[in-house]
């Protein structure tokens, strides 16, 4: 009787159960979740056959991801993790990530990363960024138009700069060393998931990134 409680009533319970540790981790109230695994027992040291997650709003690192999801087989991820508000997969057969950056997404994440810049306005498109704002700097503020493109080097995500205009030439001089160049997003080496930054599909108005299993 035990065997058959756990077996129909495990997979819903601990399915809830990431779900509330996940929106803790990912700092949004938005996810929806589903494990499993044979014998259910076995999810109590986070183990899980399969899992199916999904977010939106979610903070991934530094990045928001307008939606995030994670799909995998075989994955160990300690519960311990999740109670501390960690996400942490030691293990995994299988996982893919993959997440959607908005043009509002990365202006809140361009505004978190430099913080010479504010009210920016992002563009996309599948040949480049463009993002409008304005900086501030001993006392002076300038209008900044800045252009470039998202991408991978060595497991990080970067905006990489092509052009940088501003309006204001005494700030110019000071933001253009501090700015032009590329502005790492985030580390996928640091985080602990066993994924490499697979891909960087740059559309109209998003970018659709893809990790997966190294």
């Amino acid at each position: 009787m035990f065997i058959v409680f756990v077996e129909v009533f495990m997979p819903p319970i601990a399915s809830k159960t990431v779900e509330s540790r996940l929106e803790t981790a990912l700092r949004t109230d938005k996810v929806d979740a589903s494990v499993r695994t044979t014998p259910s027992i076995l999810m109590l040291f986070g183990r899980f056959d399969t899992m199916d997650v999904s977010a939106e709003h979610a903070m991934l690192g530094d990045v928001k991801f307008s939606s995030l999801s994670l799909k995998g087989r075989g994955v160990d991820m300690p519960v311990t993790g999740l109670e501390d508000g960690k996400i942490e997969v030691k293990s995994a057969d299988e996982l893919v990530i993959t997440g959607v950056v908005t043009e509002a997404d990365l202006a809140d994440t361009l505004m978190r990363k430099v913080d010479k810049v504010r009210e920016v306005k992002v563009t996309m498109t599948p040949q480049r960024i463009s993002a409008d704002g304005k900086a501030k700097l001993m006392g002076f503020t300038a209008d900044v138009h800045l252009e470039g493109v998202l991408l991978e080097d060595s497991g990080c995500l970067y905006f990489r700069m092509t052009r940088l205009d501003l309006k204001n030439a005494l700030l110019g001089r000071a933001l253009t060393g501090d700015l032009f160049g590329d502005i790492m997003l985030a580390d996928f080496r640091t985080m602990k998931l066993p994924v490499e930054l697979d891909s960087v599909e740059q559309q109209t108005g998003q970018v659709t990134l893809t990790a997966k299993r190294k």
